[in-house]
């Protein structure tokens, strides 16, 4: 299925490479995102629409929005392994709107600007924190947006997207990168991984996974984030 882009606008720091930016300049990124998150998400729900997706924050709703992104997320022709250019920003939007939800659900989380270890992956990005079952002194986070990143390669790469690593030497172990990631290409994709990725949430914060039959209601004690709407029905108590 096409996706139909009029009215859509790329996010426009997307590509950044967060962790090389002088810290003043990764920080206006930050607040840039923050800034501008609800329009974002705006944005996303009025795309999706186009496909027959309404943006709320029921597992279903996150559901379909998973499998539309299974169906129509694209590789780049010329870059073997990276998605269009432009579906960098719908994973960013993606992940903005996975992030609000976590918060929705779960009150403690919140959105940081990642400063604590410069050779950490989250480093200068906007990730959640605040997990309740994890000490806060090890300063551990997720990464809402490279997970939709990840997922979205991992899905070309499945369907034959394949980039090339070539050969490196790692104390003195000649390793051919392309033959030890051969090993995954055929790796089944997870087509659940947005809720997944509210279940780990879930967890990580302490809260057990609700019930399979209430997956159409809002998690218990969900309150409408900024630019997520909740599902039809009533909402479950706080």
């Amino acid at each position: 299925m096409s996706v139909d882009w009029s009215g859509y606008e790329p996010y426009p720091d997307v590509g950044l490479d967060l962790n090389e930016l002088p810290r003043v300049e990764a920080r206006q990124v930050y607040k840039r995102c923050m800034a501008t998150k609800e329009e974002r998400i705006e944005g996303l729900r009025a795309l999706v629409r186009t496909g027959g997706v309404e943006l709320d924050s029921s597992d279903r709703a996150v559901q379909a929005l998973n499998d539309w992104f299974l169906a129509d997320v694209r590789a780049d022709p010329d870059r073997p392994g990276r998605m269009l250019p432009i579906w960098y920003s719908v994973a960013h939007d993606i992940g903005l709107f996975l992030g609000e939800v976590m918060i929705a659900r779960h009150p403690g989380l919140r959105w940081e600007f990642f400063t604590w270890g410069k050779k950490s992956i989250d480093y200068q990005k906007h990730v959640i924190m605040g997990f309740g079952t994890e000490n806060p002194k090890h300063h551990t986070s997720a990464d809402p947006c490279g997970a939709v990143t990840g997922y979205g390669h991992q899905i070309i790469i499945r369907r034959g997207s394949v980039p090339t690593y070539g050969v490196v030497t790692v104390r003195g172990v000649r390793l051919d990168l392309d033959e030890i990631m051969a090993k995954h290409h055929n790796d089944e994709v997870d087509t659940d991984e947005f809720v997944d990725s509210l279940r780990i949430a879930a967890r990580r914060a302490g809260q057990p996974d609700p019930p399979a039959a209430d997956e159409d209601q809002p998690a218990p004690g969900e309150a409408p984030a900024p630019g997520v709407t909740p599902a039809a029905g009533p909402t479950a108590p706080g």
